[in-house]
This record gives C-alpha cells, structure tokens and sequence, in this order.
C-alpha cells in the first residue's frame, strides 16, 4: 500500500469507528455488519464518508456492497476522487 491510501485507510477507520464500539483499527477486510454495524448506522457511514472526503456519493453507488468494509469503502472513494 502506498502512503495515500494508508492515509485514507485510517481517515474511513475514523469515521467507522465513531459506529463500532471498541473499534480502534478494524481490518481494512472486516465485514462491518459482522461487527454489528446496524442498516441506519449504514446510511450514517454513507453522510459521514461524504463529509470527510468533501464529495458527494451519486445514488448509483449507494449500495451496501461499497460500504462493507473499509477496504471497499476506500475503492470508492478513490474512484470518486479522480
């Protein structure tokens, strides 16, 4: 992994970790439903990612394949980026 994505690994780890109690780095592969994540807090994650990284999720993308894990949470942020 290079430096950027580290970073925004630990920036989703944040903002993941305000839903999951007692969650202080959570495998960028962890199923976040298997960690208790509820649908609601789901839709959260989704404003939240949003706010942190300044971009606006289009509909099309709001699925809960992208919001599983950290790792794929991160794929969509970078794809959103460029």
């Amino acid at each position: 992994m290079d430096v950027s994505t580290i970073q925004s690994i630990d920036r989703i780890n944040a903002v993941v970790a305000q839903f999951i109690k007692n969650a202080h780095q959570i495998p960028p592969q962890q199923d976040l439903e298997e960690l208790g994540m509820t649908s609601m807090e789901m839709v959260n994650l989704m404003l939240s990612i949003e706010a942190e990284f300044d971009l606006t999720i289009p509909s099309s993308k709001l699925v809960p394949a992208n919001f599983r894990t950290i790792q794929n949470i991160d794929a969509l942020v970078r794809d959103l980026a460029h």
